[in-house]
């Protein structure tokens, strides 16, 4: 049967017009990629996933691909809308099952004609892959951290079509019960080494005297983390656009979990880390940023913040047994 494609105006709320549909998508991309990975630990939920898509600051548009009425395939474009931005992430997935039928085809090439047509020259895609087996032909990126199996389907469609590999991200699991020594003790030799920092944390939204500061450091991760060769817009953040993005999050079920380092002497935040915990709480957390600001490296504030992080989600949610994270392979 022919795939029918069909454009999803990206909806208000999931029981809002398209709102089914972009539930169903979101279970669709669930499963490619726990047919790469052989687990559900890196699935969104859909409330979530519509609540972090800030159409406000993005220009967002989404393909969809049916067969038999059901959603086997999506092109996703997301172009940040700061002034200058010249970048753009198109992600495509399709179910194994229907694969090698031209529907990925059709669905990269829409997605690079709407970034194309949005004025944007650099386009970037993640796609999840297995690790490399020993002896295994590789693609290396030009970092020479990490590498990926040249069999590997995702990076065979992409290669195939002109796309380059360019970054290596090393997906980790923690245990949090399993780990409770060994964090504690690293919680302690960071504490020794940052006595000229304070260590705060809190579940929601940030307290009003810590936004500015915060917002800035959110400001920096894609100036300040490792990004190979890639383009990347620079991004502007204030205590407004903070405020809006941890709305989202409350939207969308998700509860933000933040410890951040605040300097004694000047009282500014100059450390945070991040993270996510959906909705069922029997699924991992999910790592978001970590940053120490590059004037107060070298106290071991990136472990005090990692550290207070995996504690105060341990007190918000009992329950939660891991955390996910994402960390480029040379950093």
């Amino acid at each position: 049967m022919e795939p029918v494609y069909e454009e999803l105006i990206l909806p208000a709320s999931l029981d809002a017009d398209g709102g089914a549909a972009f539930a169903e998508m979101v279970e669709m991309t669930n499963a490619v990629t726990a047919d790469v990975v052989g687990r559900d630990d890196l699935a969104y939920e859909p409330a979530g996933e519509l609540a972090q898509l800030d159409g406000e600051r993005n220009a967002i548009r989404i393909l969809l691909a049916r067969v038999a009425g059901r959603i086997v395939g999506r092109a996703l474009v997301l172009a940040p809308l700061e002034a200058g931005s010249e970048t753009a992430d198109v992600e495509v997935d399709v179910l194994p099952q229907v694969r090698n039928a031209g529907i990925g085809s059709a669905l990269l090439a829409w997605g690079e004609e709407v970034a194309a047509a949005l004025g944007r020259t650099a386009l970037h895609c993640w796609p999840f892959s297995r690790p490399a087996l020993a002896g295994e032909e590789v693609i290396v990126p030009p970092t020479g951290a990490g590498a990926i199996p040249a069999a590997d389907a995702g990076a065979r469609f992409l290669t195939a079509r002109g796309w380059r590999l360019a970054q290596v991200y090393r997906i980790s699991r923690i245990d949090l019960h399993a780990a409770r020594e060994a964090t504690a003790a690293a919680g302690a030799r960071a504490r020794e080494a940052s006595t000229g920092y304070e260590l705060l944390t809190w579940a929601g939204s940030t307290p009003p005297p810590y936004r500015n500061d915060l917002a800035a450091l959110y400001g920096r991760m894609l100036i300040d983390a490792p990004m190979s060769d890639l383009a990347i817009d620079e991004e502007e953040w204030d205590a407004e656009r903070l405020e809006a993005y941890e709305r989202r999050a409350a939207d969308g079920g998700v509860v933000l979990v933040t410890a951040v380092a605040r300097h004694r002497e000047s009282g500014r935040i100059v450390a945070f880390s991040s993270a996510s915990l959906p909705l069922d709480r029997r699924r991992p957390a999910e790592q978001g940023d970590t940053l120490v600001h590059g004037e107060h490296r070298g106290h071991r504030l990136g472990m005090l913040v990692k550290v207070g992080l995996h504690d105060e989600i341990a007190r918000v949610s009992p329950g939660t047994q891991a955390v996910i994270t994402y960390n480029a392979e040379e950093n």
